[in-house]
């Protein structure tokens, strides 16, 4: 449980973080679907940065997580900017609120798959010793 709510303190700081951008970068101009991609990458470095050492304490390999910490986070943003793209785009909802929305639903998969993949190398070695 505590891993989990470290998960979600650094969820909530990667989210203000890359919402932030991605206001700012729509607001610049910027197309909404590559808002939402520079935004979601600049969230990434700060989001492994603080799960690696903070909510997971991963001693691996660190390319080896990081590639692994890189697809999980390609399949989220896959999902992520799929559910903006219907949200915006085929059902007329607000840029803001769909980012709010395919956010939340993003940061579950992420938790799930980081737990339980890119990160789980520790605790396996861990239950072995």
């Amino acid at each position: 449980m505590k891993k989990l709510l470290k998960f979600g303190l650094v969820g909530i700081v990667n989210t203000l973080i890359s919402i932030g951008c991605y206001i700012l970068f729509v607001k610049l101009g910027m197309h909404y679907i590559a808002a939402n991609i520079l935004s979601y990458l600049i969230g990434l470095v700060n989001s492994y940065y603080w799960n690696k050492k903070w909510v997971f304490k991963n001693t691996e390999n660190h390319l080896a997580v990081f590639v692994k910490f890189v697809i999980v986070n390609l399949i989220v943003l896959s999902i992520n900017t799929g559910c903006l793209f219907l949200l915006v785009h085929q059902w007329g909802f607000n840029q803001y609120g769909s980012q709010l929305a395919a956010t939340a639903l993003g940061m579950g998969i992420n938790f799930i798959l980081n737990n339980q993949w890119t990160f789980e190398a520790k605790r396996t070695n861990k239950q072995t010793h």
